[in-house]
């Protein structure tokens, strides 16, 4: 299961977006969840600010969120930022149960944080492609 987050103004241009080569082309649009993520997100939900409006996200199908909802997204990933710097101690256990390292959380945040600046720059909204 893979999630594709994209900077665009509908799921139509989001799909031509990911169909983009070289992907480093479309690099500040794009933000892919890494496997293990979604359920460690899922599973802290509570210390993140708008997990409910991340959580509309749908892995295995598509999602658009309009552009006044890109702000919420944002907020929601830098919780997740400032929460992974404030528990670093945790981190061999959230590898050993979801398979996932804080770097690779850290850099699909920063991702997910460039999308929505960019998607904030150009009026888009955020479109969730999962398959």
């Amino acid at each position: 299961m893979s999630l594709s987050i994209v900077a665009a103004k509908d799921i139509e241009q989001a799909i031509e977006l990911l169909a983009s080569r070289p992907r480093k082309a479309v690099k500040d649009h794009l933000a892919e969840e890494p496997e293990g993520v979604g359920n460690f997100l899922y599973d802290f939900r509570a210390a993140f600010t708008n997990y409910q409006s991340y959580h509309r996200f749908d892995p295995y199908g598509e999602t658009c969120l309009e552009m006044d909802q890109v702000p919420a997204i944002r907020a929601f990933a830098d919780s997740v930022f400032n929460w992974l710097s404030a528990h670093g101690a945790e981190e061999t256990s959230v590898i050993q149960r979801y398979g996932v390292s804080f770097q690779k959380i850290r850099g699909f945040v920063a991702a997910l944080i460039r999308v929505c600046n960019t998607a904030m720059e150009h009026g888009y909204g955020l479109a969730g492609i999962g398959d």
